[in-house]
């Protein structure tokens, strides 16, 4: 189901297939507790997410942030169905949101401030990410159109942080290459 009242958009923000199913794999492994996403977008990942949690039949706390931008600024009737009641969706720009927040998380997917979230990454990596806990930031190697999320997979490298970058396409339409980085914290 799409999101956007155009498709051809939707499938443009959407987290690529194969990067959902690895998100959605590492939750069922994992089998976090408490996950944030900062950024619905199409509500791809959201709902591959949402269906690993209930696969795994374990308590979560699940929330959602974004302010909505792709859609006039007013959350998409998408979000009021069933399927996203268990859901805690905060309307609020992702860097608002990480400012004032002092909660921690044990998963973090991050795909919403695609202009500026390099600037809180270390912050949100020390202050909101549980220890053993896994960030994901999506497109980061989409330097045409992000050149800025490059700085999170140098600072990644740098720090070093236990990291794997998937950005390889073996079929023309996957759109991998865009990247997605995901962060292990020990």
């Amino acid at each position: 189901m799409s999101t956007y009242a155009n498709p051809a958009f939707d499938k443009l923000v959407a987290i690529d297939e194969c990067h959902c199913g690895l998100i959605s794999a590492l939750v069922s492994s994992r089998k976090p507790k408490k996950l944030l996403e900062l950024g619905f977008g199409s509500g791809t990942s959201c709902r591959d997410i949402l269906n690993a949690l209930h696969s795994n039949s374990t308590p979560f706390h699940f929330t959602v942030v974004d302010n909505w931008l792709d859609f006039g600024g007013v959350p998409p009737e998408e979000v009021k169905r069933d399927i996203y009641s268990q859901i805690n969706f905060i309307s609020s720009p992702e860097k608002d949101f990480v400012e004032n927040s002092n909660e921690k998380f044990e998963f973090i997917l991050s795909d919403a401030d695609h202009f500026r979230t390099q600037e809180w990454f270390k912050y949100v990596y020390e202050n909101m990410l549980s220890p053993e806990g896994i960030l994901i930031y999506h497109d980061v190697t989409n330097s045409k159109v992000f050149p800025n999320l490059l700085q999170i997979y140098n600072e990644t490298i740098r720090n070093n942080y236990h990291h794997m970058l998937f950005n390889y396409n073996s079929k023309e339409e996957e759109r991998c290459d865009r990247g997605l980085l995901v962060i292990f914290k020990h």
